[in-house]
């Protein structure tokens, strides 16, 4: 078990926190100071261990530092951070990486599990694993796949997440607020009231126009709330997401010929084709998913028929974990490419962080390619600067709702 503690030069643990997006962080240590008499909480935990159920849990690009601990040769990790004092986060904390190199036994002596059932937790932290990212919606589907029973209260937005979605969500339900209090009600405050208790993590009486309006059971009210939020979520990200895509494609595609060998650029090109296509699939399939939201949404405020939208809420528990795979695969890349090779020019990198770069980018996507053939088997591409491998830029617009139903 490893330290982690504020050094001069490096972001400490309580800034990463503070400007951590829901997808890469698992918050476990604010829950627990926030909302330590929620029933959910106690009776219903992520965690069975007490210690690893206040834990920090970051998806993380890998420092050379810790390429010696690498589980697997991948290039990022699920970093299990256990802070140091509660309440100072810039103390720092321990850490171990899900999959490292003895991770039972270092989880084992850090935590006393002989009253607890351990298997249970490591199927967890084998999960969230092998998830792309921390999305809250993506990690309770894919627990609820495997059965693992946890409280709602777990799948929470970071701050940041829920200050910067609230004025989206406001301009995507001013339609709704004029369906469920009139049109003369309808007002900015309002909607922003509306939109806060959306994003909130409790259940409100203030919502009860809402659900009369869905003509819901307050049985299933919560759970289609739950599933809207989750659209709603990916609709915001989808919108961010679109220009760092861009981006990176941008920086792919400035790969030339330079001074790779014969073998190596027949590599690159390959991967730089298939990294194209994926990425350009990926991001049809997420604007198919979202216009079908899309699509039942208008049913609702443009038709005033709830009956679509609410049985696209009962249904769309699944649409979640397509969504957010998808999502959090292209946040990889991005994330990846950033890390590896943001702020300096392709054309001053050095052939072999070039070809490991791509090699590492294909695992992300789980992608396959004869690793530097000895002779090209497909045309070289890269020799042609102007030659097109990756998908135009128009194929990477956001998907706000004018984008995704026209």
């Amino acid at each position: 078990m490893q330290a982690l503690k504020a050094v001069a030069g490096f972001r400490s643990l309580k800034t990463v926190i503070a400007t951590a997006s829901s997808a890469r962080v698992l918050n476990l240590h604010a829950l627990d100071l926030e909302s330590p008499d929620d029933p959910d909480y106690a009776e219903r935990p992520m965690f069975t261990h007490p210690v690893l159920n206040r834990a920090i849990i970051i998806k993380h690009n890998l420092h050379p530092s810790e390429a010696e601990r690498r589980p697997n040769k991948r290039f990022n990790a699920t970093k299990v951070i256990f802070p140091f004092d509660p309440a100072d986060l810039n103390l720092g904390g321990q850490w171990l990486l899900v999959g490292q190199r003895n991770f039972l036994g270092a989880l084992s002596r850090h935590l006393d599990y002989t009253d607890l059932p351990m298997d249970r937790d490591m199927a967890v932290l084998r999960i969230l694993d092998k998830l792309p990212t921390l999305d809250p919606f993506l990690v309770r589907e894919s627990l609820n796949q495997k059965k693992i029973d946890v409280g709602l209260c777990y799948y929470r937005f970071t701050k940041r997440d829920k200050a910067e979605m609230l004025g989206f969500v406001a301009g995507e339900i001013e339609a709704l607020v004029r369906l469920c209090f009139g049109d003369a009600a309808a007002n900015k405050e309002r909607t922003e009231r509306l939109s806060q208790l959306l994003l909130a993590n409790q259940e409100s009486a203030e919502l009860e126009p809402l659900r009369e309006t869905f003509r819901m059971k307050a049985s299933e009210f919560s759970e289609a709330m739950f599933s809207w939020k989750a659209f709603l979520y990916y609709h915001w990200r989808s919108r961010a997401l679109a220009p760092a895509i861009e981006a990176t494609l941008t920086s792919i595609s400035a790969i030339r010929a330079g001074r790779h060998e014969r073998d190596e650029l027949a590599f690159v090109a390959r991967a730089k084709r298939l990294v194209g296509k994926s990425v350009a699939l990926s991001w049809r399939e997420i604007k198919q998913r979202l216009e079908l939201y899309d699509t039942a949404f208008a049913a609702l405020t443009d038709q005033r028929n709830p009956d679509q939208f609410r049985t696209f809420l009962a249904n769309s528990s699944n649409q979640f974990l397509e969504l957010g795979d998808r999502i959090g695969r292209l946040e990889q890349v991005v994330s990846f490419w950033g890390h590896r090779f943001g702020g300096k020019s392709m054309s001053r990198r050095s052939t072999d962080s070039v070809v490991d770069g791509m090699r590492d980018l294909l695992q992300a996507l789980s992608l396959e390619i004869a690793d530097r053939p000895s002779a090209p088997t497909v045309p070289l591409g890269l020799q042609t600067p102007s030659a097109p491998r990756l998908p135009p830029a128009s194929e990477i617009a956001p998907l706000s709702r004018s984008a995704a139903v026209s």
